[in-house]
């Protein structure tokens, strides 16, 4: 096992490491997607020498759980790509997106696979040590005691001032990853705080997390902590009240319509003027792309990439956005009304009624908080479609069951 680790620790942290690089083969492919590919290649060569068909069995039925809503976007914007005669840069990055995130889980599975719970130790240390050379890159530019200083601000200010250090070493995506498994330590710390290395790995993922400090990840990680203690406290571990988790879910994707109305009815311009909140930018961003979706059963969508490719036209006075950094309405756009539905309905309560089933209460509850996460931080970002995000939640849903069943087979082949 000491040998596969020094194999699979490389490329993970690779995997992190490269965030938005790319290698030209005819169309770009991202080094993350690459190393990812090579995780899975690598983990298919460990089945084939130590075949466990239970383990695979139980790892398969969860990645197509969680692939579906990747599946269900491309199978909504296939006949929306033909009517819309949408251009193949359009086509090209909608269906990218799916597959980028469809290889990462497959690369988490991967891990699983050889190393059961331990892999969720493994990725976590990955992740670190790519986030953590980033930072000291950081701190190579501008000193150590600057860098700590900029540190300190970014706290003292809750993420409103930051220096050149900080924006240096800042990965959105890579951040609300780690914000991720902030929230899986938090959470399960009553069973984790007996392993050794839960609090040297709890402090960096919290030095890392405020390094890229994001405040709507913040409130994001209170809110779901607040919900799981909540749905733990009347479930009472009990399989019988898994109604309170349907209860949720149906709740979160509800919320999430009525924020795409209320943010429609001008929302960000009303906490502008009445509250003088700065919100980067939001008013314009949401003001372009008004004209293209109604909020209405007879709106179908404009096809997955759409979003993604008029970001990249439409640049005149906004030329640093890449983004519409509001995923719930860039996949409202996409993939239209009844899309919409189709995909929250898998994302959150079919994904945690069955891990409910599959992994007992509460393994239904932290997958609940998971999939709570990215709802709300992609009210205002675009976690929907960050790669690291859906390994990581991905990965961790996956290993609720290795945690709760490590007895089976052991912690590893």
């Amino acid at each position: 096992m000491a040998a596969l680790a020094a194999l699979y620790f490389p490329l993970a942290t690779a995997m992190y490491y490269f965030h938005e690089q790319s290698l030209y083969l005819g169309v770009s492919i991202l080094y993350k997607v690459v190393f990812a590919l090579m995780i899975v290649m690598l983990s298919l060569l460990v089945f084939l020498v130590k075949t466990d068909l239970f383990r695979a069995g139980i790892l398969l039925k969860h990645m197509a759980l969680l692939m579906l809503p990747h599946f269900l976007v491309l199978l909504v914007s296939l006949p929306l790509w033909v009517f819309n005669t949408s251009p193949m840069e359009v086509i090209r990055r909608g269906a990218f997106a799916q597959i980028y995130c469809i290889a990462i889980i497959f690369a988490g599975a991967g891990i699983l696979y050889v190393f059961g719970k331990n892999g969720l130790w493994l990725n976590l240390s990955a992740m670190l040590a790519a986030n953590l050379i980033t930072i000291l890159g950081a701190v190579r530019q501008v000193g150590f005691g600057e860098y700590f200083q900029e540190f300190i601000t970014l706290i003292r200010t809750f993420g409103k001032e930051n220096g050149p250090g900080i924006a240096a070493a800042e990965i959105n995506e890579l951040t609300f990853a780690v914000g991720l498994y902030l929230l899986f330590l938090v959470l399960n710390w009553k069973d984790l705080r007996r392993s050794k290395l839960f609090f040297p790995m709890l402090f960096l993922t919290l030095f890392c997390y405020f390094s890229g400090f994001k405040r709507i990840g913040a409130f994001t990680i209170a809110l779901c902590i607040a919900a799981g203690l909540l749905l733990m406290a009347v479930t009472q571990g009990k399989d019988r009240r898994r109604g309170w988790l349907l209860f949720l879910s149906i709740a979160a994707i509800v919320v999430s319509f009525v924020y795409l109305i209320v943010v429609r009815a001008g929302l960000f311009g009303f906490l502008e003027e009445h509250f003088d909140l700065n919100t980067m930018g939001r008013t314009t961003l949401n003001a372009l792309v008004e004209q293209y979706y109604s909020l209405t059963p007879d709106y179908l969508g404009q096809g997955a990439g759409f979003i993604s490719r008029l970001f990249s036209d439409l640049l005149v006075g906004i030329s640093s956005v890449r983004a519409l950094h509001n995923d719930i309405l860039a996949l409202y756009i996409d993939i239209g009304f009844w899309g919409f539905w189709l995909w929250m309905f898998a994302f959150m309560p079919l994904r945690v009624m069955l891990v409910s089933k599959w992994q007992g209460i509460r393994g239904g509850i932290l997958c609940a908080c998971y999939c709570l996460f990215i709802i709300v931080t992609a009210f205002t970002d675009n976690t929907i479609y960050y790669v690291y995000v859906i390994g990581v939640s991905s990965i961790l849903t996956m290993g609720g069951y290795f945690r709760k069943q490590a007895s089976i087979q052991g912690d590893a082949l």
